[in-house]
């Protein structure tokens, strides 16, 4: 007993020991994240309250400048154009008295406003001479144009007295940018006086004394202050580095932080001086007077924004170790009244797990604790009515299972069967269905060479069809050309009746000539030449009978060719009409065949079709006996599974009864 109690004391400090570390990590974690959240709202609040300062000193500093240099610009430049037109005005006045012609006038007060340097205003500005109506009357680039066009000429010609700004860009430029101009009418000569330059040409002519006095009383925290940089990083304004040249300069990351506020124009950075300690970061809030291409910035350094926020967290810290000191010792006294039943819990948890069931925790509070005895004790009751369940179970499961075993190795070596079988019909179908797909294919060939010949049958009628028509226009031309042979005939025939008429000419005419050449004779020497003309004639008439003969005989040649050309041609019709005979015979024939072949060309694709339905219909039924093969191979295994589990299920119903034989069980109701 003195062992078990020494052990329970043990557990006992053990279990005390563990609630007060994992309270104390508990409250530590939780007032650290306390601590880091409140840090951090701080944190950001006085960030903010800091930014909130940063931007509105920037804002005032930023209207300060512009206050302070359009003021300063407006007074200069109407200060610069009532002076310029005093010099009018005593020109003038030379002119009234007699002492200079108004040209030379003029021409003093062109020369005045034109001069090179007493003319010139800021870096690129001037002096010019502008007429009520717009005109340049006297200007250094373009003299005697009209600007009247112009928004700016017109207010300027309405005013004619006073101040304007305007953007402009002269010849040569292609940024417009931002310019002013201070007007004083000198009303003698119609002429305002005006004096213009751009705006940031201005900055180096002005007196910025008075403006950087009030800058460097600027104070954000203890150690910022405002500054002015302009867009070359020349710092302008500055409580240390004034006239410093900083575009080149790295912060510790090696950032050129001036390069950035140039390049950003406006906007909220931070950075720490390289060779600096880490209290030297500072937090710059900056923005672009973009009049003179100035920066104007502020800056305050975290080592102002975190000193509260370091007293804040060391009086945090200390009173969080006072407050885990203190309920550390509250949590150790309450654990110390709180494990007692605990520890009796214990005990009977000891003795349930050596298998006595009898053992019950006395009910002594009514609270959580109270509450788990009760728990416990149901527990106990539960776990002694599962064991006399089971105790008279087992041996019902044991016998279950043993006809289980039984069961699953008959349902095994029947399913085996059935899967031989199913795998042979499946065997069968395969075979079917690549015999109807190779009929399906020698099916598909016969269609193709069915529509092949219906195609070669129809182009074989067309072409009897075309030689019936040729035939046809033979027979035509054939008639035509007998009949022309006949006709040619019947000229020939004409023919003899000309050369009759020739030959009777020619016979007269020689007796005409036999008689001339007689009467010739007679008439003696004179007759001579006639007698020589007559016996041309003679001889002319001789010829002409020859020729009459040959004229005939090639008659007689033409008319038996003709008469040879007659009867070929009236055989040739003969043959056609055969040729024509034998061709519609052919063409009825074509025709036999086509109509054959079309009803071949249909059958073969009716039988196509069939085919094809019933090579689907094989796969189908294939697939579904491979479907039906599958779940009996999934049954099979199943069951190899069920009897595996089923004796799994023995021997666990064996080790189950020799278990529940070891809990003792109580008299408790």
């Amino acid at each position: 007993m003195k062992g078990e109690s020494g052990k329970g004391n043990i557990l006992f400090r053990s279990l005390n020991r563990k609630i007060q570390v994992l309270f104390a990590v508990i409250f530590i974690l939780a007032v650290a994240g306390l601590q880091i959240g409140m840090f951090a709202t701080l944190q950001k609040g006085i960030e903010n309250k800091y930014t909130q300062e940063l931007n509105q000193t920037t804002s005032l500093i930023v209207e300060l400048v512009r206050t302070y240099v359009n003021t300063s610009v407006r007074n200069y430049l109407i200060g610069r154009a009532e002076s310029v037109k005093g010099m009018v005005a005593f020109n003038y006045t030379q002119f009234q008295e007699g002492k200079l012609t108004e040209a030379e006038a003029r021409k003093r007060v062109s020369d005045l406003i034109l001069d090179p340097v007493g003319g010139k205003v800021g870096v690129t500005g001037y002096l010019a001479g502008v007429s009520g109506k717009g005109i340049l009357a006297i200007h250094p680039k373009t003299p005697g144009a009209d600007a009247s066009g112009h928004e700016f000429m017109r207010k300027a010609t309405a005013m004619k007295n006073g101040y304007l700004e305007y953007d402009w860009k002269n010849t040569g430029e292609t940024v417009a940018r931002a310019k002013a101009g201070g007007m004083s009418y000198f009303e003698p000569w119609d002429l305002i006086i005006w004096a213009s330059s751009y705006k940031n040409e201005f900055f180096n002519l002005l007196d910025l004394s008075s403006l950087e006095a009030t800058l460097q009383d600027i104070r954000i925290g203890k150690r910022g202050y405002a500054f002015v940089m302009d867009g070359k990083g020349n710092l302008l304004m500055h409580p240390t580095l004034k006239g410093k040249n900083i575009l080149d300069d790295q912060d510790e990351k090696g950032v050129y932080y001036a390069r950035q506020m140039i390049e950003l124009q406006d906007g909220l950075i931070s950075y720490s001086l390289a060779g600096e300690s880490a209290k030297d970061e500072s937090l710059t809030r900056f923005t672009r007077y973009a009049d003179l291409d100035l920066i104007v910035g502020t800056k305050v350094y975290y080592e102002d924004i975190n000193g509260l926020l370091t007293s804040a967290l060391r009086f945090g810290i200390i009173s969080a170790l006072i407050a885990l000191v203190v309920a550390n010792i509250l949590v150790y006294l309450l654990v110390s009244r709180l494990t007692k039943p605990i520890t009796l819990m214990r005990k009977l948890a000891d003795a349930v797990a050596q298998g006595d069931l009898s053992g019950r925790v006395p009910i002594q509070s009514t609270d959580e604790i109270g509450t788990m005895a009760i728990n416990f004790n149901e527990l106990v009751d539960a776990m002694e009515g599962i064991i006399t369940r089971l105790k008279s179970s087992s041996s019902e499961l044991f016998m279950a299972v043993q006809e289980l075993s039984v069961s699953s190795q008959e349902i095994t070596t029947t399913s085996n069967q059935q899967a031989a079988a199913v795998k042979e019909i499946v065997s069968t179908m395969e075979d079917s269905d690549q015999l109807s797909k190779s009929i399906a294919g020698r099916i598909r060939e016969v269609s193709a060479i069915a529509n092949s010949t219906k195609a070669v049958v129809e182009q074989g009628d067309r072409k009897v069809s075309l030689i019936l028509d040729k035939m046809r226009e033979i027979r035509s031309s054939n008639d035509g050309t007998i009949r022309g042979i006949k006709t040619l005939g019947e000229k020939i025939n004409s023919i003899w009746d000309i050369v009759n008429i020739i030959n009777g000419i020619a016979d007269q005419t020689k007796i005409i000539a036999f008689n001339a050449e007689l009467e010739a004779a007679a008439a003696g020497p004179a007759g001579k030449n006639f007698q020589i003309v007559a016996a041309e004639i003679r001889r002319l008439a001789d010829s002409t009978v020859v020729s009459t003969g040959e004229i005939k005989n090639k008659i007689n040649e033409i008319q038996h060719s003709s008469d040879h050309l007659i009867i070929a041609s009236e055989e040739g019709t003969t043959r056609i009409q055969e040729g024509g005979s034998i061709s519609e015979e052919l063409r009825n024939m074509f025709g036999d065949i086509r109509s054959s072949s079309e009803i071949s060309a249909a059958s073969a694709e009716k039988i196509a079709l069939s085919i094809s339905q019933q090579v689907t219909a094989f796969e189908q039924i294939l697939l579904t006996l491979r479907q039906i093969s599958e779940g009996i191979d999934n049954f099979v295994a199943t069951t190899k599974a069920t009897v595996k589990f089923a004796g799994s299920l023995k021997e666990m119903a064996n080790g189950m009864q020799g278990i529940v034989q070891t809990y003792k069980v109580g008299s408790h109701g």
